[in-house]
């Protein structure tokens, strides 16, 4: 305890005026309480007791280049000459929607906000406005933000002042499982589906051989939107993200994270006619922040820099090298380690030797309890993930990074 004992106390006295001393429910689960940072570089951060690590939570996956990339901050750094805030419109935003577009060819258009959140909202709102139809289909295990209409799972009850009328527009159904699809299209007024192409917030699941093309084929035959949320997987499993991976794209597609390498943006793509509705004020979509003029610096200095260097390779080989050095470890007490991902993205878990195709698999196949005694002795070793598992790669990670991570993990197996 006394390797944490400033964060401890930094902890304490956020909790007199923050509200659980934290200001995001996800950094409740931290491990033994929420730690306070001081910075980061690169592939490190460091805590405010001094404590140095390897950093795999990397801001949940905006790092894609790594903390304080050069060319983002310098871009950053010189939009702050122009100013931070226009609430109009500069060119900056006219480039960064065109390098989308170049990148992704299946979007016509875009919209800029802070959020995925938002963006998802956008995105059903935009769907009803083009179909006439009201409800929507998501699917188990899968997240597209905190606020009501998109937080209920189908799996459990509403939260604690969660409104009941949330649900109410919600279809539910299994992933990877295209009979229970189509059952729910089948119904009729299903203005969209959307879903994350690569499931990465129950575990981290790819799609099954020919699923996101019956998707597409499912969504066309009952004229239903299908929109695609890579706030995750977005410029992160490739430079076009998982739609270039698979090459199958759906009708709208929401970015944020690694869009902005760690600066607030999002972004909606789709095509002319879906966005009709958006160019003529018909269809709402305000906001104060959008387009704000640091943050569309980073975006455009970020997409640069992706496409200029291209890492995706490197990044998933790193990826990819942690999987199969930590994949099957076993412990003296005999627990297993499972390690899985498509390497910009990786997912432990302890438990049952499978290959999981659900969240349900995967929650069966998995041993909480154990993970968390992992993290936490892997944090006291010098390495930082996410409070759920969740590795997310870097261009800054090294070969070195990944050698000294698994060495931490041998440690931290024989502690738990």
């Amino acid at each position: 305890m006394r390797r944490y004992r400033v964060s401890r106390d930094l902890n304490m006295r956020a909790r007199r005026t923050i509200a659980g001393g934290v200001n995001s429910n996800v950094r409740l689960a931290a491990i033994p309480w929420p730690l306070g940072f001081d910075r980061a570089a690169g592939s490190r951060i460091w805590d405010v007791d001094g404590n140095e690590y390897i950093d795999f939570a990397m801001g949940m996956g905006t790092h894609i280049l790594g903390h304080q990339p050069a060319a983002v901050v310098d871009a950053v750094r010189r939009s702050l000459d122009s100013g931070q805030l226009f609430a109009g419109q500069h060119s900056l935003e006219c480039r960064l929607a065109e390098s989308i577009v170049a990148i992704a060819p299946w979007i016509e258009q875009v919209r800029f906000g802070l959020s995925g959140t938002e963006m998802n909202l956008l995105a059903l709102r935009i769907a009803r406005a083009a179909t006439g139809r009201q409800r929507f289909v998501r699917f188990v295990g899968h997240y597209h933000g905190w606020l009501d209409p998109v937080l209920s799972s189908g799996s459990s009850p509403l939260m604690p002042g969660q409104s009941a009328a949330a649900m109410v527009d919600e279809v539910v159904v299994k992933w990877n499982d295209l009979a229970s699809l189509d059952a729910a299209l089948s119904q009729g007024d299903v203005a969209a589906v959307v879903m994350e192409p690569v499931m990465c917030n129950t575990g981290c699941i790819p799609p099954v051989s020919g699923y996101l093309a019956g998707v597409k084929e499912i969504c066309a035959r009952h004229g239903t939107v299908w929109v695609v949320d890579e706030v995750i997987t977005g410029f992160r499993l490739s430079l076009s993200g998982a739609q270039g991976v698979f090459g199958i794209c759906g009708d709208i597609t929401i970015f944020a994270k690694a869009m902005g390498a760690g600066f607030p943006i999002a972004a909606l793509g789709a095509s002319v006619e879906l966005l009709a509705g958006v160019a003529n004020g018909t269809v709402n979509h305000s906001g104060t922040y959008n387009s704000g003029l640091s943050s569309v610096a980073a975006a455009v200095a970020s997409l640069d820099e992706l496409t200029g260097s291209r890492p995706h390779d490197r990044i998933a080989r790193a990826g990819n090298r942690l999987i199969g050095a930590l994949s099957g470890m076993a412990t003296r007490s005999g627990h297993v380690l499972r390690v899985e991902g498509p390497g910009p993205m990786v997912q432990m878990r302890f438990g049952a030797d499978v290959v999981p195709t659900s969240p349900e698999e995967f929650r069966a196949a998995s041993d909480p309890d154990v993970l968390r005694s992992f993290i936490a002795a892997w944090q006291d070793h010098g390495v930082r993930t996410t409070s759920r598992g969740m590795c997310f790669l870097s261009a800054a990670h090294s070969d070195h990074d990944i050698d000294r991570a698994v060495d931490a993990a041998v440690a931290a197996l024989d502690m738990i």
